[in-house]
């Protein structure tokens, strides 16, 4: 059983990353409406590159490849930017009240492939669950 100590310091994590990824969400709309969805995704690259080297150096990571477990995170991270270009270019188009909402079901992507890739079961709450999330984002993004 996990100790409250870790359970305080999963939670806080958490909440630090929906605050982060809240304050990015309206940052990004600032940068898009003001640079274009192009020039906004290469400068939020950028920074991207910037605080990425900063964490490569002080956390002394190892970025030799060694396995495939390397390949598979370098993936993760060119489908990151990748989903954050895409991201970009939807703001261009549609206020980041909907985008972020939207984007933010990316989880039910996961839980699908995990289901079919992993073989990991689906509760009956995840499936509620699921519709609960879909039927937020009709009634946030309706008119």
């Amino acid at each position: 059983m996990p100790s409250i100590a870790m359970e305080v310091r999963w939670v806080a994590l958490v909440l630090l990353t929906l605050f982060i990824w809240g304050v990015w969400g309206v940052v990004a709309r600032v940068g898009a409406s003001a640079l274009g969805w192009r020039d906004n995704a290469a400068v939020a690259a950028i920074g991207h590159m910037i605080v990425s080297l900063m964490f490569i150096i002080s956390s002394r990571a190892h970025v030799t490849p060694t396995n495939q477990a390397w390949v598979a995170a370098l993936l993760a991270g060119a489908l990151g930017f990748l989903g954050a270009v895409t991201f970009y270019l939807a703001l261009d188009l549609n206020p980041s009240s909907i985008v972020v909402v939207a984007t933010s079901l990316y989880p039910l992507v996961t839980l699908i492939l995990s289901f079919l890739l992993f073989g990991e079961v689906l509760t009956i709450r995840q499936i509620v669950g699921v519709a609960l999330a879909l039927t937020a984002l009709v009634l946030i993004s309706g008119k």
